[in-house]
């Protein structure tokens, strides 16, 4: 499983990438009226969309993301408490969704790939090799 560690936190790594710059993409590959409606994501959120927020929990993720590469033991518990504020938290902080196909095949398979790493990450063979 250890070989296929370092390869999943690269593709995740890389989904996430694409997740992030997927919005500075809109205006290039989608119609005016579709990106009007695509920039209602985060309405109703406690957060203004020009917070630093966005920007410091993708420098979190990424962080816990290397140190996953590199088998940090802190980074299990960054990554881990990451995921624990996607799922309980963010719904109520960041504001409604809006994606579009592309988008959400991006984010599905992203969310595939945390929860291979998640598991990978309580096994016996990658948390013995967590320093």
């Amino acid at each position: 499983m250890t070989k296929h560690f370092q390869n999943t936190v690269l593709i995740t790594a890389a989904l996430y990438t694409a997740f992030f710059f997927m919005p500075y993409l809109w205006q290039h590959i989608y119609a005016e009226e579709v990106v009007y409606i695509l920039s209602a994501a985060g309405t109703g959120g406690m957060l203004e969309p020009t917070n630093p927020f966005s920007y410091v929990y993708s420098m979190l993720y990424v962080l816990s993301l290397l140190g996953l590469y590199t088998y940090k033991k802190l980074a299990k518990w960054l990554f881990s408490i990451i995921i624990a504020f996607n799922l309980l938290i963010s719904p109520y902080v960041l504001g409604f969704s809006v994606g579009i196909y592309l988008d959400a095949s991006i984010g599905y398979l992203l969310s595939l790939f945390e929860g291979a790493l998640i598991l990978m990450l309580f096994s016996d063979e990658i948390n013995r090799k967590l320093r």
